[in-house]
């Protein structure tokens, strides 16, 4: 007894998925039996639930979920047995399953009465039997010997023809699912494939990405189209294409995001702060505008920028705007104690540019971007002439925790104290560092919410 499962809405509405395993998981993860859309289906838990066999019967469990697991409308609080129509649900409002049983009766042969080997055939109604001699016994042995054989080799032939049968019938069916399959998943790699050819970036390494992630489904669509490629082949190809879906729609999320929105919003904020440490050491990073009042600006950067590691202030500090060649004199506010931040003040007399404000949480997936000045000043020295320059790039967010946003930033390095914008062009995040193993391309950055906390210390409000 198979277990049918219909995806009632979310990414793969109107899909069935047949279990046959004993024991089979559901959830976002790429492994999931039953799976669920990484990027779009966020209730669900990487690991969310299971459904499993035990004694004739076909049992539900949540795994410890985050959001947990409903069916018929109540929350999972053990193990449920299922019956035929019940629907379940990942989340309070999450996407729903609808549970079936998939049986399929066993073949049954059919009795075939043959005659008795010991009777003899009976005369013509009217006619004496036949005359019994040493020839008509001998045949009778050979008949009663040969009798069981003829049953046997009858009931094979029956069984074989019937084992053909359903064989047939069971080819037919799979070849039909094997083409369903092989369909739907053509439909999912045109989807994609246009989706990607659509899409483009100014950002170098982002756009390399695109390029070979249009590759990929290509060859992914080569390979589906073969119609050589059985069921087996078809689930294993749909295992592998499901799995770089995540990967691939957090691409086209960072591809989609509009960062001239973001310069418009925060460009003129931008600025590079640069600082002379105890010993005559000189750095420079970035830092941004975040709260201004008429000729007064409050500047949030990296801690390890204005403070050496022994805790020692910076003797001197300057901050030069995006598109200045003005080196602003400024003061240390203060800095957090746990985290890399730093607050610096400025005063310039025509006034002060800020950023719009701290944003919200990311999800995973989320798209951001990043301006600063990953060289600082640059040393020829233009900067004196042309003024300081921000760069900036997009990129998608990987994790996204309460201290420490970890994000894909496409193989294009960041800078300390670099403000991470949303896609509503609110700052989300400021960049500390990133992975020296990933060449530049996972970056790190302390939450929005963290950098509310040392402005409401500071007696800062936010603009």
């Amino acid at each position: 007894m198979d277990a049918e499962f219909r995806y009632l809405d979310g990414a793969f509405a109107g899909q069935v998925r047949i279990v046959r395993k004993e024991f089979a998981t559901i959830g976002r993860h790429p492994s999931a039996d039953l799976p669920f859309d990484a990027a779009r289906d966020l209730e669900v838990s990487g690991r969310h639930a299971a459904v499993f066999r035990q004694g004739g019967r076909w049992m539900v469990r949540d795994l410890g979920s985050s959001n947990g697991t409903w069916v018929n409308g109540a929350r999972l609080k053990g193990d449920r047995a299922l019956s035929p129509g019940d629907v379940l649900r990942f989340g309070g409002t999450g996407p729903q399953l609808r549970f079936q049983v998939s049986a399929e009766d066993a073949a049954t042969l059919p009795v075939t009465a043959l005659p008795s080997p010991d009777v003899p055939p009976s005369a013509a109604k009217g006619r004496a039997p036949a005359r019994s001699g040493t020839t008509e016994r001998i045949r009778a042995e050979v008949r009663r010997q040969t009798a069981g054989w003829k049953r046997a080799t009858l009931a094979l032939s029956v069984f074989a023809l019937l084992t053909s049968a359903v064989l047939g019938i069971l080819a037919v069916r799979r070849s039909r699912a094997a083409e369903e399959l092989r369909a739907r998943l053509l439909e999912e790699t045109d989807s994609l494939l246009g989706r990607l050819q659509g899409a483009s970036s100014t950002v170098a390494a982002l756009q390399g990405e695109l390029i070979r992630a249009r590759a990929e489904t290509e060859r992914f669509r080569t390979a589906i189209s073969d119609r050589a490629v059985d069921h087996e082949g078809l689930d294993t190809l749909s295992d592998r294409f499901r799995g770089s879906l995540r990967a691939r729609s957090a691409l086209l999320e960072a591809a989609r995001f509009d960062r001239s929105a973001i310069d418009s919003a925060g460009g003129e904020a931008v600025g590079v702060v640069v600082s002379e440490l105890p010993g005559g050491r000189s750095i420079a990073g970035t830092g941004f505008v975040i709260a201004a009042r008429s000729d007064t600006g409050w500047i949030v950067t990296a801690r390890h920028l204005v403070v050496d590691s022994l805790g020692r202030p910076a003797l001197r500090l300057g901050f030069l705007f995006n598109g200045s060649r003005q080196n602003f004199r400024v003061q240390l506010a203060g800095v957090a104690d746990s985290a890399d931040l730093a607050v610096l003040k400025v005063r310039v007399r025509a006034g002060v540019p800020a950023v719009s404000g701290l944003g919200g949480s990311l999800r995973s997936g989320d798209p951001v971007a990043v301006l600063g000045f990953p060289v600082g000043l640059d040393p020829a020295g233009r900067w004196k002439t042309e003024g300081v320059r921000a760069v900036g790039f997009t990129g998608t967010t990987r994790q996204a925790g309460p201290d420490l946003l970890e994000i894909d930033g496409y193989g294009v390095s960041g800078s300390s104290g670099s403000p991470m914008f949303g896609a509503d062009g609110s700052v989300v995040g400021v960049v500390f560092g990133g992975d020296p193993a990933s060449g530049g391309r996972i970056v790190y950055a302390i939450p929005a919410a963290r950098i509310a906390k040392l402005l409401e210390r500071l007696g800062i409000g936010k603009r």
